[in-house]
């Protein structure tokens, strides 16, 4: 009987991607799916009346704005929630600006079958608002600040930052976000202590990480798209699922993919597949190129690693088996040393 050949090691990691991928598009069926925000509540600019959290470019200016004029508070309201809630502006405090934005659709005519079908999306002002910060109202109460949790991935995510084939900057700055800057090209991101824990940072550093590697002297992806397209909707996708595929390679993502963080990936990956018709074979393309991005960066993080069992190396002194030593001695006892007799002296006229 002919034996089978085995399958190399390139076609097994393709046959395990294909079963996320499916597991995936599988879950995203699923009723109750949520995406849960990686930072920490509090540490995020929202409202504390409302309970929104502020999302794109409006967390990033409220965060920006707090960091300028040093607030520690990351709490904002509009003057109607202060008055209604019994508090009162300090004098002299200056508002900041947040937008609210809509999706709308465009649509066109299938001469085929008549009906109007989506052909893409974009992006619409309807509103904006003055929010004050809070320490600027009097009365409002102290907040109640959760506490970042610690975990094992630390040092997981340190030896990440030194692997990066890009800097990585971690500032108050960007309290609230993480992106990747393609004309900078660096990683810009909230500090660790900001996010819930330590494992949602280095979760969003791997996503982070991935768009990093689209970078010309890298894989050559094309990060620089913008923001609604189709192409950056994909590079969504792609960086999304390499955070997930490289979570499963460090260890961090259970072998059975399943958990919160897991639905977290879900979710995210959901939420850009109606930029592309919702058709799954963008995911398989993406996982084709998140898989790329995955072996790049692993094997630079690899190199770290190396790095530091070359350093152990060096540090940790030649150890010496005292059960070993003692039996050489016992060995070297039993063997009888024979000296050799000098030859005795010849007289000149003996020669």
């Amino acid at each position: 009987m002919k034996e089978q050949k085995k399958p190399k090691s390139t076609e097994i990691v393709e046959e395990q991607r294909a079963r996320v991928v499916n597991k995936i598009i599988e879950d995203m069926e699923r009723n109750g799916l949520r995406w849960m925000e990686p930072y920490l509540p509090t540490l995020s600019p929202h409202n504390p009346v409302s309970g929104t959290v502020y999302q794109g470019g409006n967390r990033f200016h409220l965060g920006f704005a707090g960091y300028m004029r040093g607030f520690e508070d990351n709490r904002w309201c509009i003057f109607n929630q202060i008055r209604d809630s019994g508090w009162h502006l300090k004098k002299g405090a200056k508002a900041a600006l947040i937008e609210k934005w809509r999706e709308f659709s465009i649509k066109e005519e299938n001469k085929e079958t008549g009906e109007d079908e989506v052909k893409g999306h974009y992006l619409r002002c309807v509103g904006y608002w003055n929010v004050f910060n809070a320490e600027e109202i009097e009365g409002i109460p102290a907040p109640s600040l959760p506490k970042h949790q610690s975990d094992g991935t630390s040092a997981i995510a340190n030896d990440l930052i030194l692997s990066s084939r890009c800097p990585v900057n971690e500032s108050y700055a960007y309290r609230g976000s993480a992106a990747y800057a393609p004309l900078r090209d660096a990683i810009l991101i909230a500090p660790r202590d900001t996010f819930r824990s330590d494992e949602s940072f280095t979760r969003t550093l791997l996503h982070e990480m991935t768009h990093s590697t689209g970078h010309p002297s890298a894989l050559n992806r094309g990060c620089d798209t913008d923001f609604g397209s189709p192409e950056y909707a994909q590079e969504e996708l792609v960086a999304e699922l390499g955070s997930l595929f490289l979570s499963a390679d460090l260890g961090i993502q259970s072998a059975d993919f399943e958990g919160d963080f897991y639905e977290n990936h879900v979710s995210y990956l959901k939420s850009w597949m109606h930029a592309l018709k919702d058709d799954p074979s963008y995911l398989f393309k993406a996982a084709a190129k998140a898989d790329k991005a995955d072996s790049f960066i692993m094997g630079r993080y690899q190199d770290v690693l190396e790095k530091h069992r070359e350093q152990e190396r060096e540090l940790t002194p030649e150890k010496v088996s005292l059960k070993s030593e003692s039996r050489a001695m016992k060995e070297a006892s039993k063997v009888q040393v024979v000296f050799p007799i000098p030859a005795p002296a010849i007289a000149a006229d003996e020669r």
